[in-house]
């Protein structure tokens, strides 16, 4: 997952891809503080989930990874994978067309052709350490 924060998250005809670290690389202190002060909830844990991993990265060379914070840096990707599921039945329904499974695979396909390697690697990061905070041990 940290690893996920300098590969292109958006793949297209314009360049870099919409890499996290091109952002913050070309802000002073200042400008990240006023950018971090004001994201959304959801921002904040999109962030939060890539300090978490860091820290899992540090834990990991000490010996030891707290299940406690795997499961909880592997529950946030995931997470957001749920939310957006819900926002869109939630949106659907309320305009009176019910999301489908065939709408999902339809979305996935069309996000296959958007996410680049570094949003499929947080998912997939996501994935590993939600199953190790559930089923793993505390040993690194």
């Amino acid at each position: 997952m940290v690893g996920s924060f300098f590969l292109p998250w958006l793949t297209g005809p314009l360049g870099d891809g919409s890499i996290p670290w091109n952002l913050f690389k070309s802000l002073d202190a200042n400008q990240i503080k006023d950018l971090l002060s004001n994201l959304p909830p959801e921002g904040m844990v999109f962030f939060a989930s890539f300090a978490l991993a860091a820290l899992l990265v540090l834990f990991s060379l000490l010996g030891f990874a707290p299940k406690l914070i795997t499961l909880v840096t592997g529950a946030i990707p995931m997470g957001f994978l749920g939310w957006g599921y819900y926002q869109a039945t939630q949106s659907g329904a309320f305009m009176g067309t019910p999301v489908t499974a065939t709408d999902v695979q339809q979305i996935f396909q069309e996000l296959r052709g958007i996410l680049g390697i570094g949003a499929w690697a947080w998912l997939g990061g996501g994935a590993v350490l939600l199953l190790a905070g559930l089923f793993g041990s505390s040993r690194a």
